[in-house]
C-alpha cells in the first residue's frame, strides 16, 4: 500500500474551448486519499500568502503598483493627478501564484515576489507583461535593491538569494541562522541589508514532563481529579535547559561582501516589518511579543500578546521597546475605550523623510497610527473602517507606500483587497478603490475572512485568532491554555496502534499542558479539531471568543461564514518533492523512495496511525503507545518539513524552542515519539524513513506555481523546454493545469493547455489550437510569454475565462462609451459592470494614448469620468481593457 502514490482525484473535469464544453478524463484516485482541488470548491481556494512590502510607487511617483494576490496579478495605478486622490487602475499583469511583495527598480521595471511559485517576476510596465522569471528557493518573501544587486529573502530555506539587478545573474546565497526570514530593509547608504525573522521566538522553550517538569498545580474546580503530568513552558535560561535556543531577530548583511556581520536580538516574538531610520540609521521593527509563559487560559484572557515597535540602536545593537497600547488596563473586560483605540499586529511601517514620525499599519485593527519616533508615543490614529461596519467589511491594512510630497499614504488592505488613500496632512481617508477589477471569492468566503483577523471582536481590541494563527498559519510557539477551573471532556477514539478499530471513550482533563499552535491551512482535513479532537466542527470554536479573547461569541451566520472561509485554505506544496511530484532519491543523507516503502511496511506500524493523504487519521489513539500522559490526536505529517528546527540536546544550538509533538517536545526523526519500529535495523533505515517524512505530500502538487518565461533570447533553452514538456505531461494527466500569458505579436494574449488535445487554446474564438513549438514561433522581438502551472480547478479561469462566466476573455463584449460635451470638459460614461477598462485619450493618433486621470463616480449603473478639455482643438477617447 502506498500512502503517497501520486495518483490524485481529477474526476468530472470540464474544460472549455471556444465556448464548447468538452468532458475531461476521470482519473483514478489514491487508495487512501485525494488531492486537494483549489479550495475544495474551485473558485474560492486561498493560500493566504504572507504580504510584506506589497505596495509601492515608481521612482517618479506617477504610478502606484500593488499585488492582487488572489488573482496572481500586479495591479498598476496612475496616481499622477494631484487633484484626484483616487488611484486609476491602468493595468493588471499576470505574475506568479501568491504575489506578496514588490519593488519598482525603475519607472518601467517592477520586481514581484511570488510566495507559492517560488519565483520573482520581472515586469515591464511599458510592455505590460513579465519579461523574465527568476527561480528562488521555497517561499520567497521580500526583496530590496542595493549597489546594483537584488536581495531576495527565501523564508522556508532560511537564506538570502542575491542577483545582479541588471543582468539577472545569480551572485550569492547567504545562509541565515534564524527562523523564517521575511521582511527586508536597506540603509540609506545602501551598504547594509537587514532581514527580520518572522518566527524568531521569545526565549521560551519546553521541559518534558517527568523528570524535568514539575507536577502541575491542583485544580481550582474541586470536583476535578489531579491533572496529568505535562510538559512546562519555561524561559530558555531555566536551570534545567541544557541547550541553547537562539533568539536571532534581525540579520545584518554587508552588501559588498554578501556576509552576515551580526545578529540582533530581543526585538520581539513575531517580526512583521523592518525599516531603517533615515537620519539615525537605527533599525525599527514592527512586532508582536507573545505571553506564552503565562500559564492557563483564564490568566491569558484578554492579554495574549503585546503589540510594539522596537528600535535597535545602530551602534550598540541594543533594543528599545515602544508599546503601541501603553494605556490599556488589561484587567478591565470588556474595555470599550480600548476597543476604540487599540492597535493590534503592526505589519508595516514607513518613516517621514526627516524621521520624526513613523506611519504604522495595525493589520488586525483596521487602523493606521502616527508614531513620534523620539518617544515612541502614538500621536494619532486613522480608522479605515466606516462607521457601523462589522468584521464582514474588515480592511486589514498590510502594507504602506508614502508619497510625502503630496501628503498621501497608500494602504494595501489584504482582507478587503483594496487600496485606501489617506491624506496625511488632514489625517482622513480620501479614497478607497479595489486592487483589481475582478474578485473570484464568494461573498460568504470574502466576508467570513474578517472574523479570523479582526481584533475588534476581543474584549479590548488587542486579540484576534490571527494573533497566534499568523496569516491562518502558526506562530512557532506552544501555549498552555488549560483551565484549572474547567470540566472533564470525553471524546471517542480507537486503538489503531493496537490494530483495534473499536471506538472507546477518551476522558480528558482541562489542565492539558502546553500545546503547539497548529496551522489552520487545509482545515477541511482536520476534523475533529484541536490536538485532542475535542472540537467536532469549526463552529465549536465560537466559545474561544469569550474564554480567551474576552469578547462576545459570533452570531450563527457569522461563525458559519468563518467556517466557510476556513475550509478554503490550502497548504503549500512540499519543496522537498520533485517538480513532477515524485520523491527525490536522496535527501539529508537518506533515500525517501526507500523510506516510503519502510513507512508503508506493516511491521513498522507508521501506516496504522499516519495514513491518509495528510499523514494522520485524526484519531485519538491509545496515548500510552506514544509516551503521552493524556490522549491526543494522531497529527498529520505533511507539515513536518516546516517545523523541524528544534534540537534539545545537551550543548546543542536550536533555532526554535519547540518541536514536533503536541506539547512542543519531540525532535529526532523518524522516532519523534517512543514507538517500536520493528523492521528498522540500520542507520540507513532510519535516515531513509526520516527523509520520506520530510517529503510527505501536502495535498498540493509540487508543480503548483512553477513558471518559465520565454523570449526570443531563450527560445532554444533545452532545460526550459524540457521543463515545459514535463508540465504539459502533468496537465495531461490531470495533476494540475497549465496556463500561458504574455505578449505575442505586440498583443497581450493568454492560452490554456487542453489535456485532451495536448495543445494550447487562445482566449479568443476562431484561433487554431497550437503546439508548444507553434506557440513559441509567434514571439517577436519585444514579446515574452510565461508558462505557469495552476492548482487543479483554477487554471481555466486564470487562463482564458477570468470571470468564469462561460465566455472566454477575447469574446467578452466591448462596453459602449457615451460622450457628453459640457462647458469646458467632456463627460464620459460606460456601464459600471465593465470595471476592468481604463479610459484613455489623445489629441491625435500620432501622439499616443494617455490615461484620463480624472476622478471616477457612479451614476446609477454607469461609471462616469469628467475630463477637462483644456482648450484642445480635438480630442479622441477610447476604453482599453486593464488586463
Amino acid at each position: 500500500m502506498r500512502v503517497n502514490s501520486g495518483m490524485k482525484l481529477a474526476a468530472g473535469k470540464i474544460s472549455r474551448c471556444c465556448g464548447l464544453q468538452v468532458a475531461g478524463l476521470a482519473l483514478a484516485m489514491s487508495l487512501l486519499g485525494v488531492r486537494l482541488a483549489a479550495g475544495h470548491g474551485f473558485a474560492d481556494g486561498s493560500f493566504e500568502g504572507r504580504h510584506t512590502h506589497s505596495i509601492g510607487l515608481t521612482p517618479d511617483g506617477k504610478r502606484l503598483v500593488a499585488v492582487d494576490t488572489a488573482e496572481g496579478r500586479l495591479s498598476v495605478f496612475n496616481v499622477s493627478d494631484t487633484a484626484n486622490p483616487q488611484p486609476v487602475l491602468e493595468m493588471e499583469i499576470p505574475v506568479g501564484i501568491e504575489p506578496v511583495a514588490l519593488r519598482a527598480r525603475t519607472n518601467d521595471e517592477v520586481w514581484v515576489v511570488n510566495e507559492v511559485s517560488d519565483s520573482v517576476s520581472i515586469v515591464s510596465l511599458g510592455r505590460r507583461t513579465v519579461v523574465a522569471t527568476l527561480q528562488v528557493p521555497d517561499e520567497p518573501a521580500d526583496l530590496v535593491f542595493a549597489q546594483g544587486k537584488a536581495f531576495v529573502s527565501c523564508a522556508r530555506n532560511g537564506l538570502l538569494r542575491v542577483f545582479d539587478a541588471a543582468s539577472l545573474q545569480a551572485l550569492a546565497t547567504i545562509p541565515l541562522q534564524g527562523n523564517y526570514p521575511r521582511a527586508l530593509a536597506v540603509d540609506a547608504a545602501g551598504n547594509k541589508v537587514f532581514a527580520a525573522f518572522l518566527l524568531s521566538g521569545n526565549r521560551t522553550t519546553v521541559l518534558r514532563d517527568a523528570p524535568l517538569a514539575p507536577a502541575p498545580p491542583l485544580p481550582t474546580n474541586p470536583v476535578l481529579p489531579n491533572a496529568p503530568r505535562t510538559a512546562l513552558i519555561v524561559p530558555t535560561n531555566h536551570e534545567r535547559v541544557n541547550f541553547t535556543v537562539l533568539d536571532r531577530d534581525v540579520a545584518e548583511v554587508d552588501v559588498a561582501t554578501a556576509a552576515v556581520t551580526r545578529y540582533l536580538s530581543d526585538a520581539g516574538t513575531n517580526l512583521f516589518d523592518i525599516a531603517v531610520h533615515p537620519v539615525t540609521g537605527d533599525t525599527w521593527v514592527a512586532n508582536s511579543d507573545s505571553r506564552n509563559l503565562t500559564r492557563f487560559e483564564p490568566a491569558l484572557r484578554g492579554h495574549v500578546a503585546d503589540h510594539r515597535l522596537t528600535k535597535i540602536d545602530a551602534v550598540s545593537g541594543l533594543p528599545s521597546v515602544f508599546d503601541l497600547n501603553p494605556g490599556i488596563d488589561y484587567g478591565v473586560l470588556p474595555n470599550t475605550a480600548a476597543q476604540a483605540t487599540a492597535l493590534a499586529q503592526p505589519t508595516a511601517l514607513v518613516f517621514t523623510a526627516d524621521g520624526t514620525e513613523a506611519l504604522v499599519a495595525a493589520f488586525n485593527s483596521d487602523r493606521i497610527a502616527r508614531v513620534t519616533t523620539a518617544t515612541g508615543a502614538v500621536a494619532a490614529r486613522i480608522d479605515l473602517r466606516g462607521v457601523g461596519e462589522s468584521s464582514r467589511k474588515m480592511r486589514g491594512p498590510r502594507a504602506l507606500a508614502f508619497d510625502e510630497g503630496r501628503q498621501r499614504l497608500y494602504v494595501l488592505n489584504k482582507i478587503s483587497n483594496s487600496v485606501t488613500v489617506i491624506g496625511t496632512g488632514s489625517g482622513t481617508v480620501l479614497a478607497e478603490v479595489p486592487v483589481g477589477s475582478n474578485r473570484h471569492e464568494s461573498v460568504d468566503v470574502r466576508e467570513g475572512r474578517g472574523f479570523l483577523f479582526d481584533a475588534r471582536l476581543s474584549g479590548n481590541g488587542t486579540i484576534s485568532c490571527a494573533t497566534c494563527h499568523l496569516d491562518a498559519d502558526l506562530d512557532g510557539l506552544a501555549w498552555d491554555l488549560g483551565d484549572p477551573g474547567g470540566e472533564m471532556v470525553t471524546v471517542m477514539g480507537a486503538n489503531l496502534s493496537a490494530h483495534d478499530p473499536t471506538p472507546r471513550p477518551r476522558v480528558m482533563h482541562p489542565m492539558k499542558g502546553p500545546m503547539t499552535t497548529q496551522t489552520l491551512r487545509a482545515m477541511i482535513d482536520g476534523a475533529p479539531f484541536h490536538w485532542r479532537g475535542d472540537r467536532a466542527t469549526l463552529q465549536t470554536f465560537n466559545p474561544t471568543l469569550d474564554k480567551l479573547m474576552a469578547g462576545s461569541q459570533l452570531a450563527q451566520g457569522d461563525i458559519d461564514s468563518l467556517s466557510t472561509y476556513l475550509r478554503t485554505l490550502m497548504p503549500h506544496p512540499n519543496p522537498n518533492r520533485r517538480i513532477d511530484d515524485t520523491l527525490p532519491v536522496s535527501l539529508n543523507g537518506g533515500n525517501p523512495v526507500r523510506g516510503e516503502m519502510l513507512f508503508n511496511s506493516p511491521g513498522n506500524h507508521c501506516i496504522e496511525c499516519h495514513s491518509d493523504h495528510v499523514g494522520g487519521t485524526n484519531n485519538i489513539d491509545l496515548h500510552t503507545e506514544v509516551g503521552s500522559t493524556q490522549p491526543v490526536k494522531n497529527p498529520p505529517l505533511r507539515t513536518v518539513y516546516q517545523r523541524n528546527a528544534f534540537v534539545p540536546q545537551a550543548g546543542a544550538t536550536s533555532l526554535s524552542g519547540f518541536g514536533l509533538l503536541h506539547d512542543g517536545t519531540g525532535f529526532a526523526l523518524p522516532t519523534v515519539h517512543p514507538y517500536s519500529l520493528d523492521q528498522l535495523a540500520s542507520t540507513a533505515d532510519f535516515a531513509d524513513l526520516a527523509a520520506f517524512i520530510l517529503c510527505f505530500d501536502t495535498g498540493i502538487t509540487a508543480d503548483t506555481g512553477v513558471s518559465r518565461t520565454f523570449t526570443l533570447a531563450n527560445l532554444t533553452d533545452a532545460a526550459m523546454l524540457a521543463d515545459v514538456s514535463m508540465l504539459e505531461g502533468l496537465s495531461t494527466s490531470g495533476l494540475s493545469e497549465l496556463v500561458v500569458s504574455g505578449r505575442i505579436g505586440g498583443r497581450l494574449r493568454s492560452f490554456y493547455h487542453y489535456p485532451g488535445s495536448q495543445k494550447y487554446g487562445a482566449d479568443e474564438s476562431g484561433q487554431p489550437l497550437l503546439t508548444l513549438s507553434g506557440l513559441l514561433s509567434l514571439l517577436g522581438p519585444d514579446d515574452a510569454v510565461t508558462f505557469i502551472c495552476m492548482p487543479y480547478g483554477s487554471g481555466y479561469r486564470l487562463g482564458v475565462d477570468r470571470d468564469y462566466d462561460g465566455t472566454i476573455n477575447g469574446d467578452e463584449p466591448v462596453p459602449l462609451l457615451k460622450l457628453s460635451p459640457l462647458a469646458g470638459e467632456m463627460r464620459l460614461e460606460w456601464p459600471a459592470a465593465f470595471s476592468g477598462w481604463v479610459l484613455e485619450s489623445t489629441d491625435g493618433f500620432l501622439t499616443g494614448w494617455q490615461t484620463v486621470t480624472g476622478s471616477r463616480s457612479t451614476a446609477g449603473a454607469l461609471l462616469r469620468v469628467d475630463d477637462p478639455m483644456n482648450s484642445r482643438p480635438s480630442q479622441f477617447y477610447r476604453l482599453r481593457r486593464t488586463w
